[in-house]
């Protein structure tokens, strides 16, 4: 089977649990030079009341017939599904002229009726002036297959780099136990906020429980806690919280939502999945075993591939088995492609945190995913397939089976 294994990532603990990302490169669509005064007053007492009066119903920011936008520059210059809708100083390469003249039978716009012979004069006027728009308005916007500065300038981005924390007060000092205070601290100053009275032992304690436990200290863990007077008290019940099982069973929880597990198929038919809990346990496992981020990735993109005689590599790759099914589905290769749709959605969404689904038809319109990316993700998976006769057992184990 043909799979996806992500490039090598920086060494990452699952108690440290961290994202990646893709970085995306685009080149900006230009304009012409800033336009003298006397060509903008004629843009807005001509141009602007033709394409608000006969364009915006059908081509603005509402609809977008033949995917071509007329409310902005930008969208004009980049066009529609026939091209730029004008070339700039070029009245014969614009489509926009051949539309309004009526020229071409098959494209003729407005549809109702045609412009004035005025307006047409003037839209060609406008263009020979090179097409003035207010420098102010002018959008940035992406090509097909392309991504704006704006798009690649966002921070989640960005590389890594490292960052040196804020200078505090000496007054202040008192307050800041490490680096991460620092910037909260430093935050909180910037908002004229104060910060919050320090935790009694009693809360404390609550709170580590809940959030690495997921349940509530017992009376006496509480009383052992707070009659602890030892200056590493925290850290001694942090690492102890962090060596039970009950840790992986708590955090496991979370991963197994984003990857949708579940121990039935799901839609109408919805049957019991008797083997599900392999995988449940693989990722509680991981968890308490402290298991790289990276490793974690790669068993599941790849664990057939990578050991696949280790039953608890082996087992990582049933990340793939945790999507809907239904076995009575008539339609044998819609549901095929249901399936492939899901995988490629929820493994865009879960290793790169992006929404993957809305690019499953058009080049994302809010995160920088083009269709053609999408389908390539999805390509990755499409040879797979479900087996049902692979044992998860190591070579002498499964040597041993067949001797009995």
């Amino acid at each position: 089977m043909h799979r996806m294994i992500l490039p090598t990532i920086p060494h990452v603990h699952l108690r440290n649990l961290g994202f990646v990302v893709l970085i995306f490169t685009s080149i900006p669509i230009g304009h012409a030079a800033s336009p003298d005064p006397k060509a903008l007053k004629f843009f807005e007492t001509k141009i602007r009341p033709i394409l608000s009066s006969n364009c915006y119903s059908c081509h603005g920011e509402k609809k977008q017939k033949s995917n071509l936008r007329l409310d902005n520059i930008s969208y004009i210059l980049q066009g529609g599904d026939a091209g730029p809708a004008i070339v700039p100083r070029d009245v014969m390469a614009s489509h926009l002229m051949k539309a309004v003249s009526y020229e071409d039978e098959d494209l003729q716009m407005p549809p109702d009726a045609k412009l004035e012979d005025s307006q047409i004069a003037d839209l060609k006027k406008w263009i020979e002036l090179g097409a003035p728009w207010p420098e102010n308005e002018v959008k940035q916007v992406k090509k097909p297959g392309e991504f704006t500065a704006e798009e690649r300038a966002w921070w989640a981005f960005q590389p890594v780099k490292a960052v040196n924390p804020p200078e505090i007060k000496e007054s202040k000092q008192s307050i800041v136990k490490n680096d991460i205070d620092k910037f909260i601290l430093n935050k909180l100053n910037q908002e004229n906020l104060t910060q919050a009275p320090e935790a009694s032992r009693y809360e404390l304690v609550r709170r580590v429980y809940y959030d690495l436990h997921g349940l509530p200290p017992t009376p006496e863990q509480v009383k052992a806690f707070i009659e602890d007077n030892s200056p590493a008290a925290y850290e001694r019940l942090i690492e102890q919280l962090l060596a039970d099982k009950k840790y992986g069973e708590r955090w496991a929880q979370h991963w197994l939502d984003l990857v949708r597990y579940a121990e039935s198929d799901g839609y109408r038919q919805d049957a019991y999945r008797a083997s599900a809990w392999h995988y449940r346990d693989y990722v509680i496992r991981s968890f308490n075993d402290n298991k790289p981020y990276d490793r974690f990735v790669r068993e599941q993109l790849a664990g057939d591939e990578l050991s696949p005689e280790n039953p608890e590599v082996l087992v990582g790759t049933t990340y793939i088995r945790n999507g809907i099914y239904e076995y009575n589905q008539r339609d044998a290769v819609a549901q095929r492609q249901t399936i492939l749709n899901e995988i490629a959605d929820t493994t865009g969404e879960l290793f790169l945190g992006l929404s993957f689904g809305c690019a499953r038809c058009h080049d994302h319109k809010f995160d920088p995913i083009l269709q053609k990316d999408y389908y390539r993700l999805q390509s990755f998976f499409t040879p797979m397939q479900w087996r049902d006769d692979l044992k998860l057992a190591t070579a002498a184990q499964k040597m041993s089976m067949k001797r009995n």
